[in-house]
C-alpha cells in the first residue's frame, strides 16, 4: 500500500510523489469502484437524453447546373462576322466571373429563398418560432448544400419527419427552377440585359436622326434629286426612240403615237421639276452640306441599330438555350432509413469518454491526498497563500 506522511514518520523528502508503473495500478485498484460506476452512470444518462431525441431523416435532391458553353454570339463573334459589336455592346466572355455553380449554391443559401420556403411551407409552425430571423437560422442548420468533383450539386434537408425531408428538399429544386429565368446567373442573361439597353439608345438616335431630316426638309424643301433625274432621263430617251420608230409606220394622228407622245410631255415635265429642284440645291451649298450630315448620320443610326438588334437576337437565344439547362438528376424520395441519432454510438462514446475522466480524476485525488500528508508540501502551499494574501 501506498504510505501517508503522519506524525510518526520520518520527515517526508517528496520521494512519494515518484510515480512508477506499479503505483498506477494501486491508484486504480484503490478506486476501482469509482471508476466503474462513473461511465455507467454517464452511459445511463446518455442513454435516457438519446431515447428522447427524435429520429432524423435526411432527404437529398441532385441536379446539375447549366454549364458556360459557348455562345452564339461569341461563335459568330469569332468568326469576325460581328466584329467590335460585343465590345460595342457590352458582351464578351465572363473573365473573372465566378463559377455557375457558385452562384446557384449562394442562390440556395440566400435569404430569399429561405424566406420563400418559409412562406411556401409554413415553417413557423414547424420550428415553433415567431421571428423570420429564427425560422430562417432553424432552416439553415437544416441544409446542407455542397458541390461534388463531377459538377453537380447535392441538397440535403434533415427533418424529424421523413416525409417533410423530402418535400423541402425537392421545394429548393421548385423555387430555383421556377426562378431561373429571372436569374442572370449566365453570360448570355448579362449580354441580353446590355443588348437591350444599347437597342433602345440606337433607336432613340435612329428616331431622332430621322426626325432632323424631316425637320430639314420641311424647312427648306430639300429633296434628293440626282438619282431622279437620271431616271427620267433615261425613260425619255427610251420614248423618244419609240416616238421615232413609230413614226416610221404610223401617222401623228395615230391613237398609240398620240399616247407615248403625252407620256414624253409628261415625263419632259417632270424632269423640267426636278432640274428646277436641282438648281434650287445648286444654290444653297450650306444646306446641302447639312443635309448631307444629317443623312449621314441617321445612315450610322441605322447600322447601330441594325446591329443591336441582331446582338439582342444572339443573347436571346443563348438566355433561351442558359434558361431551361438546370436537369434534375435525382429528386428527393422519402427516407425510409433514419440518418441519427445513432444511440448506441452516442452511449458508447459517452461511457468511454466517463473512463477517461475517472481516471484522470483519482490520480488528481490521490495526487491531492499525498500532497495533504506531506510537510514540505504543506508549507509551500502556505507560502502561496501568504504572497497572495499580501499586495506588497
Amino acid at each position: 500500500m501506498l504510505k501517508s506522511g503522519t506524525s510518526d514518520d520520518k520527515p517526508s523528502t517528496g520521494k512519494e510523489l515518484e510515480i512508477n508503473l506499479l503505483d498506477v495500478v494501486i491508484v486504480l485498484a484503490k478506486y476501482k469502484k469509482f471508476i466503474i460506476v462513473a461511465p455507467l452512470i454517464a452511459a445511463i444518462i446518455a442513454t435516457i437524453v438519446t431515447l428522447q431525441s427524435p429520429d432524423i431523416y435526411t432527404a437529398d435532391t441532385t441536379f446539375m447546373p447549366p454549364k458556360q458553353a459557348a455562345s452564339v454570339s461569341s461563335m459568330i463573334s469569332s468568326l469576325g462576322s460581328l466584329g467590335s459589336i460585343p465590345g460595342m455592346l457590352g458582351g464578351g466572355g465572363g473573365v473573372g466571373a465566378p463559377g455557375v455553380n457558385d452562384v446557384y449554391v449562394v442562390f440556395l443559401k440566400s435569404r430569399t429563398m429561405q424566406d420563400n420556403m418559409i412562406r411556401h411551407f409554413k415553417l413557423h409552425n414547424v420550428y415553433k418560432t415567431k421571428s423570420q430571423e429564427a425560422a430562417r437560422n432553424a432552416l439553415a442548420s437544416q441544409t446542407t448544400v455542397s458541390i461534388g468533383k463531377d459538377g453537380l450539386i447535392r441538397l440535403q434537408v434533415q427533418d424529424t419527419n421523413p416525409n417533410r425531408a423530402a418535400m423541402l428538399a425537392n421545394g429548393y429544386v421548385d423555387v430555383l427552377l421556377q426562378n431561373n429565368n429571372e436569374l442572370a446567373v449566365s453570360d448570355a442573361s448579362r449580354r441580353r440585359l446590355v443588348a437591350e439597353r444599347e437597342l433602345l439608345k440606337a433607336k432613340n438616335d435612329l428616331s431622332e436622326a430621322e426626325a432632323n431630316i424631316k425637320q430639314l426638309q420641311e424647312k427648306t424643301g430639300l429633296i434628293t434629286v440626282g438619282s431622279d433625274i437620271a431616271v427620267l432621263q433615261k425613260m425619255i430617251n427610251t420614248t423618244e426612240r419609240q416616238l421615232a420608230d413609230m413614226s416610221l409606220s404610223v401617222t401623228p394622228k395615230n391613237p398609240d403615237y398620240i399616247k407615248l407622245r403625252e407620256k414624253l410631255n409628261l415625263l419632259q415635265a417632270e424632269i423640267g421639276k426636278a432640274q428646277a429642284g436641282a438648281g434650287y440645291i445648286s444654290k444653297a451649298p450650306e444646306r446641302i452640306l447639312d443635309f448631307t450630315h444629317k443623312t449621314r448620320d441617321m445612315k450610322y443610326a441605322e447600322a447601330i441599330y441594325q446591329m443591336a438588334l441582331q446582338q439582342l437576337t444572339l443573347a436571346k437565344v443563348d438566355e433561351a438555350k442558359a434558361g431551361s439547362s438546370i436537369q434534375v438528376i435525382d429528386r428527393a424520395v422519402v427516407p425510409e432509413q433514419k440518418s441519427g441519432p445513432f444511440r448506441s454510438r452516442t452511449i458508447m462514446f459517452t461511457a468511454i469518454a466517463a473512463f477517461f475522466v475517472s481516471v484522470i480524476m483519482v490520480f488528481f485525488l490521490e495526487a491531492y491526498q499525498r500532497v495533504r500528508h506531506n510537510a514540505v508540501s504543506q508549507a509551500q502551499f502556505q507560502t502561496i497563500s501568504r504572497y497572495l494574501k499580501t499586495w506588497n
